[in-house]
């Protein structure tokens, strides 16, 4: 498809608005020169000399009674041809001598005149055609006395067009409206990709188009995603080595609360230091898969995965179901991967969803979504994007036994980014809450014929 080269946004804009103008013009002047208010009149041009002389041999050569038959034969609707009484006389005639030599070459001597109807006729016949609103005629004398006058019109599909107005009219209007359509598409078109591509956080793959304007926000945008990127990495790599530290004097601490003497205020200490090594053991681990941002080749194929887990699940006495997969379904996450999303997803629906969990399975073209629902009280509308967020809860407390601090969804989050996935929580129709994680297949290689 043609494509404009990248003027500003500005010359496109001017350049729309001038093509549009210069149309409509161009329709209006065309129907006021050509075209009368009123009426839509006839245009002549003077007849061509052969023809003239052969009509006027046919003549000759027939009796003066088949004349007015001859005539009406002759006769269409670009050509008239009329029976005179006699040669009209020598008049003033647009005719110069170039075409009377024409026409007294072609007629063999006969006599003839030229007559232009009507104070519109040309200045000059010789520019062929000669078009003019008003009646053209040739007259040749016949060896009888009398003469035969011939008239040409114009063509018949000129005549068409002027006798059809409003229909060209909605012709050029339908083309001028396509025109403007796809020089405002040409336009858009850019801005389009790049506002898809802002959204899917996808702009390295944007191949850049458009105005020069489109252009350089293209670059800005990327310019200002590449220090984004480096400030979130540059934040959870401090805070993964803040959470590492922490770790030695976590250890300190256990060590201390074994001289603890009250048995009941040491086993609280413990289960407060267990809290926090599982606090901490999230925290490294979001921000180890947050700052992993190459793409594995790692493969595993979710029918086993899943049958392994509602296994364990079940007997650890949870009460998970599975829709039955009936062929294997490979996709771009790692086995380690892969578990570590579904434990994440799972424990959440038993915790909130009453001790109960389903996961569905649906594939589509080029990706597969793992449904993991449940039949809790569901999640408030408002509320649905924050639970992504790092640390966010909809429960104020960081108690283990509650829920914990916050982290789980969200590094299942970016274990799905890491494969080029996502993760979509919503609320079901009929009740419950369910998580969606989406991830890539695998293309199975057609049967070699």
């Amino acid at each position: 498809m043609l494509r404009l080269k990248p003027f500003r946004l500005r010359d496109r804009i001017g350049l729309i608005v001038l093509l549009h103008a210069l149309m409509m013009v161009g329709v209006v002047v065309l129907f006021i020169v050509m075209t009368d208010s009123r009426k839509i009149e006839p245009l002549y041009k003077l007849p061509a000399p052969e023809k003239v002389a052969l009509i006027a041999t046919a003549f000759e050569h027939t009796p003066p009674s088949t004349h007015a038959d001859l005539a009406r034969a002759f006769s269409d609707p670009t050509l008239h041809v009329a029976m005179l009484a006699t040669l009209p006389h020598a008049a003033a005639s647009a005719a110069t001598p170039e075409t009377f030599a024409r026409y007294a070459q072609a007629l063999g001597g006969r006599p003839f005149r030229i007559e232009a109807f009507g104070d519109r006729a040309p200045a000059s016949f010789d520019a062929r055609p000669a078009f003019t609103p008003d009646a053209v005629r040739v007259s040749v004398a016949l060896p009888d006395g009398q003469a035969v006058a011939v008239e040409q019109m114009v063509i018949a599909p000129v005549a068409k067009i002027l006798d059809n107005r409003l229909l060209v009219l909605l012709a050029v209007a339908a083309i001028d409206i396509l025109v403007v359509l796809w020089l405002a598409s040409q336009t858009t078109r850019p801005v389009e990709k790049l506002a898809a591509a802002v959204r899917a956080d996808r702009l390295d793959a944007l191949r850049p188009g458009g105005p020069r304007e489109i252009v350089d926000l293209t670059e800005s945008f990327r310019h200002l995603r590449r220090r984004l990127h480096n400030v979130l990495e540059e934040r959870t790599r401090m805070l993964a080595a803040i959470a590492h530290d922490y770790r030695t004097y976590l250890t300190r601490l256990e060590l201390r609360s074994e001289f603890i003497e009250d048995e009941q205020q040491q086993s609280l200490a413990r289960q407060d230091l267990e809290e926090m090594r599982l606090l901490l053991s999230d925290t490294l681990t979001f921000a180890s898969e947050s700052t992993e941002r190459e793409v594995d080749d790692a493969t595993c194929d979710i029918r086993t995965e899943l049958a392994r887990i509602a296994e364990d699940r079940r007997a650890r006495g949870q009460d998970i179901g599975v829709v039955a997969i009936m062929k294997p379904i490979i996709v771009y996450a790692s086995h380690l991967s892969f578990q570590r999303m579904l434990a994440n997803l799972l424990d959440n629906a038993v915790r909130y969803g009453g001790g109960r969990a389903m996961v569905r399975v649906r594939a589509e073209k080029g990706v597969v979504h793992i449904l993991v629902e449940d039949e809790g009280p569901g999640v408030p509308d408002e509320s649905l994007e924050r639970l992504l967020e790092p640390f966010e809860r909809l429960e104020p407390s960081r108690a283990r036994h509650t829920g914990g601090v916050g982290l789980g969804l969200s590094i299942v989050q970016a274990l799905a980014h890491r494969y080029q996935g996502d993760l979509v929580l919503e609320n079901r129709k009929e009740g419950g809450f369910r998580a969606i994680l989406s991830l890539r297949l695998v293309p199975v290689p057609s049967p070699e014929r």
